[in-house]
């Protein structure tokens, strides 16, 4: 329960943003980390583009690799416990 006008604000913003709050975090932490889950979600969505695409294999084989290396990082923005 809110005392004052910042905590209901904040408290709105919690219930309002799709990750789940870590233990201890800020809301501008826990802001910054759905920017950072965003921003790799379109990464991944373009290397899978771009590897759905590509014909030569040695590329596919690097598109591949910097996919794997986003979607280690999205998981890890993901998780609940800090990385």
């Amino acid at each position: 329960m809110a005392l004052d006008v910042a905590g209901l604000y904040r408290e709105l913003l919690h219930a309002l943003i799709p990750l789940p709050a870590r233990a201890g975090e800020s809301l501008r932490d826990q802001l910054d980390r759905l920017a950072r889950v965003r921003t790799a979600e379109r990464e991944c969505a373009r290397l899978e583009a771009t590897l759905a695409r590509e014909k030569q294999f040695n590329r596919k084989v690097e598109v591949n690799r910097a996919l794997r290396e986003v979607t280690l990082a999205l998981h890890a923005a993901r998780d609940t416990k800090p990385a």
